[in-house]
């Protein structure tokens, strides 16, 4: 029997990662129109814009596919810790039973 080992350090940094990355991807849209100023021409500028407004769908789908694995990773390390938190108890309750009373 192997054993199970969960770093909730990782899953902490994870959540706190994704919640960042959203956070970044979600503020592109906004830096957008910042540097519309400086393609010149004027069909670069045109070409630039219809591609920045064609990622905006999939900007928001991207950024909706980021929350939501940010959500299962905190009800993951939730989950660990509640579990966690169970078996210490059954295990403290355990131990006490075999000691007996002092």
């Amino acid at each position: 029997m192997s054993d199970l080992i969960v770093d909730a350090g990782v899953l902490e940094d994870s959540q706190q990662a994704l919640t960042v990355l959203k956070s970044e991807f979600d503020s592109i849209e906004n830096r957008r129109n910042d540097t519309e100023r400086i393609w010149g021409h004027d069909g670069l500028r045109d070409a630039m814009h219809e591609f920045a407004s064609n990622w905006d769908h999939h900007r928001d789908e991207l950024s909706q596919k980021i929350q939501d694995n940010g959500e299962k990773v905190a009800t993951t390390l939730e989950t660990w810790r509640e579990a966690d938190q169970k078996l210490a108890d059954e295990l403290e309750r355990n131990s006490s039973r075999q000691e007996g009373p002092r």
